[in-house]
């Protein structure tokens, strides 16, 4: 019998002031950041290729290509927060830039998504975790592993731990498991790019 996430999720609230707090479990090393090919035709058309990852074009059969070691990823501002477009599983989401949560948190809502979809199963649940919210207490919560995250159509990661917030309403956040795969990363402020670095 499949497992229920209302069920196996515990009642507390987080918020995104668990950006002051552990939002993931222990990890072991994170697998590295591979690119996302995309394949240009003659018309400007084409298609993103998950399996040949030496090379990037961008969408818009520009000329220039970004260096081998060096991904932009664009974002958008909202009440302060920077938000990047993903894809986790293949579904389409949002998630906001939190360089300081250690892990990479979903709602609820997007956990039981993934499940109803087959995108997320029993083999995926890792189990609890252990986090500190904004008041001092400490609350358990499911930890998962997605398969597959894309960020921003260039790039992505493979076998990303997260964890589940018991509240359908709390914020998907990209923190920490993702960006420690890369070299280093700069924000543009300007040109409302994440700079990452990669090797």
């Amino acid at each position: 019998m499949k497992k229920s996430f209302d069920l196996l999720c515990y009642a507390a609230v987080c918020t995104l002031l668990l950006s002051a707090a552990s939002c993931g479990g222990g990890r072991s090393k994170p697998s590295p950041i591979s690119r996302v090919s995309f394949t240009a035709d003659a018309d400007c058309t084409g298609h993103y290729d998950y399996t040949h990852t030496d090379t990037l074009y961008d969408e818009y059969c520009e000329d220039e290509r970004e260096a081998d070691d060096v991904a932009v990823i664009p974002y958008t501002e909202e009440c302060g927060v920077k938000i990047v477009a993903v894809r986790v599983n293949g579904i389409p989401m949002d998630m906001i830039l939190d360089t300081g949560c250690s892990g990479t948190l979903i709602s609820l809502a997007e956990a039981n998504y993934l499940f109803e979809k087959g995108l997320l199963t029993d083999d995926d649940f890792l189990g609890t975790s252990e986090s500190v919210i904004a008041d001092g207490s400490v609350v358990e919560n499911m930890v998962v592993m997605l398969r597959r995250v894309e960020i921003g159509g260039a790039i992505y990661c493979d076998d990303v731990v997260a964890t589940v917030s018991p509240s359908v309403e709390a914020p998907l956040l990209m923190g920490n498991e993702i960006l420690d795969r890369v070299k280093s990363f700069t924000v543009d402020n300007v040109g409302k790019n994440i700079i990452l670095n990669l090797y």
